[in-house]
C-alpha cells in the first residue's frame, strides 16, 4: 500500500515526499490543507489570522458550558449507510463526554500529562436528523479543488445545510476510497472546515460557499455502537471505533490543528513544526493508528515542560487508535472556547428565525466585518412595525432603532454606529411575532 502513495506526487502538491509519514487512512484535513495552500491563498491567510487571534484571546476556563446545536445529515445509498438513531445519539453522547472530560477512559492518561488535561466545556444538542437517500458515490478528487461538496447540496444528491452560522452541520455518508488512475491509494475518514475570520468565503478565490461549512465523516466511524467496520491499514483487522473520529473533526471545526504541526500530506514533518498550542509536545509525524506510549519522535526540550517529553498519543488530534485517545489539553480547550466566543459565536446565539408567514425575510448584514458602517437589508411581506438593535455579546444594547414598514418589498437600513471596541456583535431585527439575529464582526 505504501508504494501506491508515490502517485500522489502527480497531484502537484510537491515533487518529493517522505513515505513514512503517509498512512493509507487519513483525516481529510491533510488533503484540505494542501488544497487551500495550493488554490486558495487568501483563504489560507484568513485561517491563519483566525488561529493567531484566538491564541491571543483571554482564556475562558471555569466558565459556563457553551452549547452548540447540531444538525445531522445522513446521506445514504445502501441500507447500512442509513444509520439508526441509536448510533447517532451515541455519537452525541461521546461528543458531550469527550468535550467535558467526562469520558470513562480519562484514567488511561499517563501521569506526566495529567496536569495538562483540560475540559473545553462544550455541549452538543441534537437539533435535527435529516435523512436523504441518494444514488451518488461521494469520492474526493485529488485533481480537484473541493472535498465532497455534492454531499452538502440536495440538487447534487446530498442534504442542504441548516444555517451554518447557528448550527453545526454534520454530514454522514460513505466516503469512497481515494483513487487515481483506478489505483486505490487510501481512505479518508472525515474532514472539517476550520473557522475563518470572515462570515463568508472570499469571492475571488473560488472557495466553498458558506452552506458547505461543517463536518463530514464516513458512516463507519460514527458512534461506539456502530455495527459497520473499517479495516486497519496493513491488514491488521477492523479499527477500534469509539466515536473519536467525529471528536477529532469537530476539533478541526473549532480551530485545532493536528498535534504534529500539519507539515503537509507529503511532508516534510520535523521537530520544528508546531500546532501552535503551548502544552502539546512537539512530534515529527502522526501516530499510525496505534497506541505506542513509548514513542518519542522529538528529543526537544520545550519551555512549557522544561524536559524532553514523549509524543502525546492520547490526544484527540493525533492519528492514534481510538481506544487510546482520551484528552484535549488546557491550551486546546482554551482555543476552542475562544473560537466559539469569536468567529463561530453565532453557534452560541439563542435559536431565532422567521416562522411561517413571518413579516420579514432575507435578512442580510454587510459589510461584515465592518469598521463602523452597517447596512441591513431585508424583504417585507406586508406592512409591519419592527425594531433593529445592535448588541454586544454580553447583551448590552449598542444601538436601537424602531422601523415602520409601510409597503411590502425589499428594504435597506443604514446604521452609523460608533463601536467603542472591536469584537463580535449581534444585529437583531424583530417584529411582534418574529426575531432574527446575525453575527457582526467589528474591526
Amino acid at each position: 500500500m505504501r508504494n501506491r502513495f508515490l502517485l500522489l506526487a502527480c497531484w502537484g502538491i510537491c515533487t518529493t515526499c517522505t513515505l513514512a509519514q503517509i498512512s493509507p487512512i487519513l483525516c481529510g484535513n491533510d488533503l484540505f490543507s494542501d488544497m487551500v495552500r495550493q488554490h486558495y491563498p487568501a483563504l489560507q491567510s484568513d485561517f491563519h489570522h483566525t488561529f493567531e487571534s484566538a491564541l491571543k484571546s483571554r482564556p475562558y476556563r471555569q466558565a459556563e458550558p457553551l452549547t452548540i446545536q447540531v444538525v445531522v445529515n445522513v446521506v445514504w445509498r445502501d441500507a447500512q449507510e442509513n444509520l439508526h438513531d441509536s448510533i447517532i445519539l451515541d455519537q452525541l453522547r461521546v461528543l458531550n463526554e469527550d468535550f467535558n472530560r467526562l469520558n470513562a477512559d480519562t484514567n488511561q492518561l499517563r501521569e506526566i500529562f495529567k496536569s495538562e488535561a483540560g475540559s473545553p466545556g462544550i455541549r452538543f444538542e441534537l437539533a435535527s436528523i435529516q435523512r436523504v437517500q441518494t444514488d451518488r458515490l461521494f469520492q474526493i478528487s485529488l485533481l480537484g479543488t473541493n472535498l465532497l461538496s455534492e454531499v452538502k447540496h440536495s440538487d447534487q444528491g446530498g442534504s442542504d445545510a441548516w444555517d451554518p452560522e447557528q448550527y453545526l452541520n454534520l454530514w454522514i455518508c460513505k466516503i469512497q476510497p481515494i483513487t487515481i488512475f483506478g489505483i486505490e491509494l487510501g481512505q479518508v475518514l472525515g474532514f472539517a472546515f476550520p473557522p475563518t475570520n470572515l462570515p463568508h468565503w472570499p469571492a475571488d478565490v473560488g472557495a466553498p460557499s458558506p452552506e458547505e461549512d461543517g463536518v463530514v465523516v464516513d458512516f463507519r466511524v460514527v458512534g461506539s455502537n456502530n455495527p459497520n467496520s473499517i479495516q486497519t491499514p496493513g491488514g491488521g483487522g477492523p479499527l477500534q471505533i469509539k466515536g473519536r473520529t467525529p471528536v477529532h473533526e469537530v476539533g478541526h471545526y473549532l480551530g485545532l490543528r493536528h498535534i504534529w504541526g500539519d507539515g503537509g500530506l507529503l511532508g516534510p514533518n520535523d521537530c520544528n513544526q508546531s500546532d501552535g498550542i503551548y502544552d502539546t509536545p512537539y512530534a515529527n509525524a502522526q501516530s499510525s493508528f496505534d497506541c505506542n506510549t513509548s514513542r518519542n519522535s522529538c528529543t526537544r526540550v520545550e519551555e512549557h515542560y522544561n524536559e524532553d517529553m514523549p509524543d502525546l498519543v492520547e490526544n484527540f488530534m493525533d492519528y492514534s487508535s481510538e481506544d487510546c485517545m482520551n484528552m484535549f489539553t488546557r491550551g486546546q480547550s482554551d482555543l476552542m472556547r475562544n473560537i466559539l466566543q469569536g468567529p463561530r459565536s453565532g453557534l452560541l446565539m439563542p435559536f431565532s428565525g422567521m416562522g411561517a408567514g413571518g413579516a420579514v425575510s432575507s435578512f442580510l448584514v454587510w459589510p461584515n466585518p465592518t469598521n463602523g458602517l452597517v447596512v441591513i437589508g431585508f424583504e417585507a411581506e406586508h406592512r409591519v412595525r419592527a425594531s433593529v438593535r445592535i448588541l454586544s455579546m454580553s447583551g448590552h444594547v449598542v444601538l436601537a432603532r424602531p422601523v415602520s414598514i409601510y409597503h411590502p418589498g425589499k428594504h435597506v437600513i443604514t446604521l452609523e454606529s460608533a463601536f467603542q471596541t472591536p469584537g463580535i456583535y449581534m444585529v437583531e431585527i424583530s417584529t411582534e411575532t418574529d426575531r432574527v439575529v446575525r453575527r457582526l464582526a467589528v474591526h
